[in-house]
């Protein structure tokens, strides 16, 4: 089984080697940093850009950009994501807010097993709860016998909304009659999601370019960044208004929250149920010279600010002179006491860092994390090899986006060796990848096969130290997989007698990987436990690692073994339940 399991392994890397890009990027660091740096004022056009199936929507394969011109407000298809592999937050279509689904034919509700209304969501790696019951289950009686455990969310950290005075402001529910020229572009070369268009409000003299960047720090994790660049067509004052949005601290309670002396905001909250474990997240944000500090206050009532306890607002005063441009940054630091030993400060000082280095160098230092993490040459390429260029067929040029998008979406999810020394060795690459990875609680964030199964063979094929928080989880939950074997009783194989090296995963886990209504042990999906056992020979295969698979993987591969062993018997040319 294992030699068989090894070429297939082998059969996957040459094919993802014999498709690999050209590695005519020396200059990537260059071109990402000249179209996100806040000095440069022009673009090289790209003569590579595709339509794709999806009207008003383009791919620029020489650069990666995914581009809509479709401003589609309130459906969660609309909305961007960005993740780190630590920190994870979903925003709308028109900026960097939070936003609830607009209520139309459809329904707003999210799928099992919390039927919860869609919203965008934070959260940080390994913030599950623990709470008696979830609105579905797969086995009800299950629940008698222990908690379920989902993720939980973190207050929404990445808004910055400008207030005109009046009830008249820029958020997730502006008008659409009044954005012009909308443009929003996923850079997937530098991690950065970018919106950009002009805003003309009703009844105003005089219109807004807007500007909105977004990124989780690659290299720094607890660190995050919203970079928002103003242009007025006439002289006003207004004022800009700094956002930690408790909304989507679901599932979470309030901790605290307050101003600093230093002008910073913070909220801070713990997953419902887990008394231990507190998140904190920091928020500073400094400006041009027109940005009045001195100035800033906190703000209640507003009808952008969400009443949760954990909502926090600051509004800064800003004077607009026509046509000059008004750069504002805004700093995140967050941090919980699942990785970090105080929480607090840990967040307290990734946002004063961010905001001692400043915008530009922490964009580049950003875009060279990304660009070791995911080279361009790591990518399955469709191009051309003669000049670079597309085939004129849409499913190839689809093929062409999924393989940057699907590369990417699943490393963002994950926390490079570079970004793990960064942070001394904290364990923030432990956590495995849900279903919606890390800007979502669709599957209320567990994990499932999928992570074993379909996520680990492809990535520790192309990036072998990335894909080993999956394996990495399955590590930390093998002793309590260890225990479950003891919950036999109740299901069919109460009779079966499991050796004492045997062990069973859960069909889903979150923080304990106990057995649970969501995630029953016994007589439901067993191939789990198979399906990690493949995922551990393909780290030892990917990685050559054979001590640390012996002394680490090799154990828990042996435990499933013994599981199948048993709980099957022959029967004829295949193999039954013993006690079906």
């Amino acid at each position: 089984m294992l030699s068989s399991h090894l070429n297939y392994v082998i059969l996957t890397l040459l094919s993802s080697i014999t498709l690999a890009t050209s590695t005519n990027d020396h200059d990537r660091i260059k071109k990402c940093h000249q179209r996100h740096s806040t000095f440069s004022h022009s673009r090289k056009a790209s003569n590579n850009i595709y339509k794709t199936s999806f009207p008003g929507v383009t791919w620029d394969n020489d650069n990666w950009l995914l581009t809509t011109t479709n401003l589609d407000q309130g459906h969660y298809q609309s909305r961007g994501s960005v993740a780190n592999g630590y920190l994870g937050i979903n925003v709308a279509a028109v900026g960097p807010f939070f936003e609830i689904d607009a209520d139309e034919e459809g329904g707003v509700i999210n799928g099992w097993p919390l039927f919860s209304r869609r919203q965008t969501f934070a959260t940080i790696a390994g913030f599950y709860d623990a709470q008696p019951k979830t609105n579905g289950t797969n086995f009800p009686w299950l629940l008698q016998y222990g908690y379920e455990s989902v993720i939980s969310g973190v207050p929404h950290w990445s808004g910055l909304i400008l207030d005109l005075g009046d009830d008249v402001y820029l958020d997730a529910t502006v008008d659409n009659r009044t954005v012009h020229n909308f443009t929003s572009t996923y850079d997937f070369k530098a991690g950065i999601l970018e919106w950009s268009y002009i805003w003309e409000p009703k009844d105003r003299k005089g219109s807004y370019q807007i500007k909105y960047r977004l990124f989780a720090h690659k290299l720094h994790v607890n660190q995050a960044i919203v970079d928002l660049t103003i242009v007025p067509s006439a002289d006003s004052e207004a004022t800009v208004v700094n956002i930690i949005d408790g909304y989507s601290a679901v599932r979470s309670d309030f901790v605290k929250s307050g101003q600093d002396e230093d002008g910073g905001i913070f909220s801070a909250v713990r997953p419902v149920g887990i008394a231990n474990v507190t998140a904190y997240i920091y928020a500073q944000v400094n400006g041009s010279k027109s940005l009045d500090l001195s100035r800033r206050k906190l703000v209640h009532g507003k009808p952008y600010v969400h009443t949760n306890e954990s909502s926090i607002a600051q509004a800064i005063p800003v004077k607009f002179s026509a046509g000059v441009p008004v750069h504002i940054t805004k700093y995140v630091g967050a941090a919980s006491s699942d990785a970090f030993e105080d929480p607090e400060k840990t967040a307290k000082e990734a946002s004063n860092r961010a905001l001692e280095e400043g915008y530009e160098k922490s964009l580049l230092s950003h875009l060279k994390e990304w660009e070791s993490v995911m080279p361009s040459d790591s990518v399955d390429s469709y191009a051309f090899p003669e000049n670079d260029t597309l085939p004129n067929d849409e499913y190839i040029i689809d093929s062409a986006i999924i393989a940057v998008t699907n590369t990417y979406y699943l490393l963002q999810n994950t926390v490079g060796k570079n970004a793990q020394k960064a942070v001394s060795g904290a364990p923030v690459n432990i956590d495995s990848i849900s279903v919606g990875g890390l800007t979502s609680d669709s599957y209320a964030g567990l994990i499932f096969w999928d992570a074993d199964l379909f996520m680990q063979p492809g990535l520790t094929t192309s990036h072998p130290e990335a894909a080993q928080r999956i394996t990495n989880y399955r590590v930390a939950k093998y002793d309590q997989a260890k225990k479950n074997i003891a919950t036999a009783f109740a299901g069919s194989q109460n009779k079966t007698k499991f050796s004492e090296s045997a062990a069973v995963y859960p069909w889903t886990s979150g923080r304990f990987g106990n057995c649970t209504a969501t995630g029953p042990c016994w007589d439901y999906e067993y191939h789990l436990n198979g399906d990690i056992g493949i995922s551990l020979v393909n780290q030892w295969v990917t990685s050559g690692d054979t001590d640390f698979f012996k002394e680490t993987l090799l154990p828990i591969y042996d435990s499933v073994a013994n599981l199948f062993a048993d709980l099957l018997k022959p029967n004829g040319s295949s193999w039954t339940h013993k006690y079906d």
